[in-house]
């Protein structure tokens, strides 16, 4: 028994310098940023009187004909996040544009829209 206390207190020490990393972190921390944003027309920020921030872009190249591409739904999310670390809330989507065989690129796909902030 005498020797359970300092066996706990070694356990404790040992692993007060351990280090844990994950990219859980980036991915939990994007899930919280686009939460925040929503998406609304040109008009309807305009009735809201929404205050522009400025030009919000994302982009992804398909290097390999095989690779996976991104859905517009996931390049939107990106956007939502781009927007909220601008410090906005709204984000008004414009349109993604799809170049094939360009340069080292198979498939460019460039989505982007406007950041506004709207207060309630």
């Amino acid at each position: 028994m005498k020797f359970l206390l300092p066996i706990v207190c070694f356990l404790l020490n040992g692993c007060s310098t351990a280090a844990f990393n994950s990219n859980g972190g980036v991915y939990v921390e994007n899930k919280i940023r686009k939460s925040v944003v929503n998406r609304y027309t040109y008009n309807e920020v305009w009735k809201l009187r929404g205050a522009q921030l400025g030009h919000v872009e994302t982009q992804y190249c398909q290097l390999q004909i095989e690779d996976y591409a991104p859905s517009k739904s996931t390049l939107i999310s990106q956007l939502k996040v781009e927007t909220q670390k601008l410090g906005g809330n709204a984000l008004v989507f414009d349109a993604c544009l799809i170049n094939r065989s360009t340069g080292s690129c198979n498939m460019l796909i460039k989505c982007n829209g406007m950041a506004y902030l709207i207060t309630y």
